[in-house]
């Protein structure tokens, strides 16, 4: 898997450095050639300037030296052997600074032939009085001479040399620097490019894929590459592309359903009239008449509570309202329901087993008794002959927990989320023909949840179903039912009772 960013902002980080660090290598380089350059320039230069003064002074003292030394033969004045010694000593030390210099090699032998010039000629000196040394002594000073010239003229010769090779190493900086900036300015415009690329073609499909949302376009699947923060918003709207049209497969399997749900009664309603349209002329018994009238009045009610549901239902998608909601005794609504509930349970010969605490909840009195009702009522539906209810009414972690466990055929694995679906009605009431419309968990649930709580099926190794509702309590419920031990039913308000409902 290739590696990529975690992010876009490190993408952007990636990208501008690539694109500025070639630029930053040719500056690096540039400035690096420019001190180089000027560094050399400035020895060159003061090498040369110390080479000029040491030549110049040599040169005038040498001159010193041949007029004094000239004068001395003529006058035989001993201050002018003096001065022509001053002379030699300040020779002497233009020398040593001119071979300090670091001067050519042709230099060198000139500067060595010129002190061996003066040598002779400091040493003729004395000895001026003899013909033949005076023509020796002015020989010496005439060569001395000549060679401080030469020396003079290499030491300009060579500044002009020195200058014109700063001047062909400035030109060759200035055509390197050209060529790098040519050479490295598209490789950090491409760098650019590409980055801006990878940057937008992201950015510009998560807005194909909203919009394509927004247009109501759920068939294209939505893959977006790039960094991991883009692809996993890509990945998250791929999530909602399907989560839409789950949810549109489930909007058109609701109407499928209700309009069958609606169907049903209305066209039992229909038959019977037009029956009972046709009897005017009295061709069916009082008997018949009466079945017609049956079966219109129990579509009509089934019609109508399955519109009463739905009703419900969509109060329960919507938000409670906080200031209608009041402190009701959750027991109180149990008891009165179990109540209502005598005669299903004496015409099943049902077991009732109950063990209810003092609980107090918030909420609205209607829509709690709807949610018990809704579990009470499945567990009598489902319940076989001489079966056992169990209601078992608790405080676990500051919650009201509601039990109602039946030994009906239970739930299978694969439908313990869709019977919470509205109009679902599993395997169980399909087989048994057991009438429903198939919203009562559905708005259970949603009451709950508006509530704050849940509501869930457990897992039971036992045959039947067992619902868990949970609701935040309040602090009117009974102290001693609030430390039940989660493992258990103990230590409550109302005792445990058995109740067998028969038709003796």
């Amino acid at each position: 898997m290739a590696l990529r960013p975690s992010s876009i902002s490190k993408l952007a980080v990636i990208g501008f450095g690539l694109a500025i660090v070639p630029l930053v290598l040719v500056i690096v380089s540039v400035t690096i050639s420019i001190a180089h350059f000027a560094e050399q320039g400035q020895v060159s230069i003061l090498r040369a300037v110390a080479m000029s003064d040491a030549a110049n002074r040599m040169n005038n003292a040498v001159r010193s030296m041949e007029r004094y030394g000239l004068q001395y033969t003529v006058l035989q004045d001993q201050a002018l052997l003096v001065l022509y010694d001053q002379s030699f000593t300040e020779y002497k030390k233009s020398s040593a600074q001119f071979a300090a210099a670091g001067p050519s090699l042709v230099d060198r032998q000139r500067l060595q032939r010129l002190a061996g010039h003066l040598a002779r000629a400091r040493q003729l000196l004395p000895l001026v009085s003899l013909e033949e040394n005076r023509g020796a002594l002015e020989s010496d000073f005439s060569r001395a001479s000549a060679e401080a010239q030469r020396l003079q003229s290499d030491v300009n010769e060579g500044i002009s040399t020195e200058v014109a090779k700063l001047g062909t190493r400035a030109l060759a900086i200035k055509r390197l620097t050209i060529l790098e900036v040519l050479l490295v300015l598209p490789l950090s415009v491409a760098f650019a490019v590409l980055f801006i690329v990878l940057i937008t073609r992201p950015i510009r499909r998560l807005d194909q894929a909203v919009s394509g949302l927004g247009d109501g376009d759920l068939e294209t699947p939505i893959a977006v590459q790039g960094p991991r923060d883009i692809a996993s918003l890509g990945n998250r709207l791929e999530w909602l592309r399907n989560r839409l049209n789950a949810l549109e497969a489930a909007k058109l399997h609701f109407l499928r359903q209700l309009s069958h749900e609606l169907k049903t009664p209305l066209t039992a309603i229909r038959e019977g009239a037009e029956l009972l349209q046709e009897d005017l002329g009295h061709e069916l018994g009082v008997d018949e008449q009466q079945e017609i009238v049956h079966i219109v009045r129990d579509n009509s009610l089934r019609l109508q509570r399955l519109i009463e549901d739905l009703l419900r239902f969509s109060l329960a998608e919507g938000p409670v309202g906080a200031g209608m909601a009041q402190d009701i005794s959750l027991t109180a609504v149990v008891e009165d329901l179990l109540l209502s509930y005598k005669p299903s349970l004496r015409s099943k010969s049902l077991h009732l087993v109950t063990d209810l605490a003092d609980v107090h909840v918030r909420g609205h009195g209607d829509r709690l008794r709807t949610i018990c009702d809704n579990l009470l009522s499945n567990a009598v539906k489902f319940s076989p002959q001489n079966a056992t209810i169990r209601i078992y009414l608790q405080v676990q972690d500051e919650q009201a927990v509601l039990d109602v466990q039946d030994e009906g055929p239970g739930v299978v694995p694969e439908e313990r989320e869709k019977i919470f679906d509205i109009l679902y009605r599993g395997e169980a009431s399909d087989a048994g023909k057991i009438e429903g419309s198939g919203l009562g968990l559905a708005i259970a649930r949603e009451y709950v949840l508006s509530y704050g709580g849940s509501l869930e099926l457990l897992d039971k190794e036992t045959p039947g179903a067992c619902f868990r509702l949970r609701l935040p309590i309040t602090d009117r419920t009974a102290p001693h039912a609030r430390h039940v031990d989660s493992g258990g039913l103990r230590d409550h308000a109302v005792a445990s009772t058995t109740i067998k409902y028969s038709d003796s």
